[in-house]
């Protein structure tokens, strides 16, 4: 995570659960750094909410980690994406199964950034915002 932010410099991030104890430690290292977090599944004893919606420049984003919503068993991801609908998003970020995956879904923009963890395939995306449009970049260190 720490190289990610070294190299792309972000305005703000988002964080989509699990590994809490490593999110904190990024609050601590970039504590200008605006940051959005859910908890995930492995986020025991966590006080951060399930899922946040969020309005950047324009975009409206909601972000979750996705376990609530079968994002692992429901292929389609309908469940997620009909709630980001009903939220009026224009982005659904989500994590969970670890893979990267970018969709445009029901007007919906939806994102897994994949895993930055000690894994052997660290990931992440990026969503550049301008004038209240939306891109994004699925990219890996």
């Amino acid at each position: 995570m720490i190289k990610a932010i070294e190299l792309e410099r972000p305005a703000l991030c988002f964080f989509l659960g699990d590994g809490e104890r490593d999110f904190d430690a990024l609050l601590d290292r970039y504590p200008a750094l605006p940051f959005y977090a859910v908890r995930g599944n492995c986020d025991f004893r966590s006080q951060a909410s399930s899922s946040v919606i969020c309005n950047i420049m324009g975009v409206s984003i909601f972000a979750t980690h996705g376990h609530m919503y079968n994002v692992k068993y429901e292929p389609s991801l309908d469940t997620l994406t009909a709630r980001a609908v009903e939220a009026g998003a224009d982005v659904a970020l989500f994590g969970h199964t670890h893979q990267q995956y970018m969709s445009y879904q029901m007007g919906v923009l939806v994102i897994n950034p994949g895993s930055i963890g000690r894994g052997t395939y660290p990931c992440y995306a990026v969503l550049e915002i301008d004038k209240g449009n939306c891109s994004a970049d699925l990219r890996t260190l």
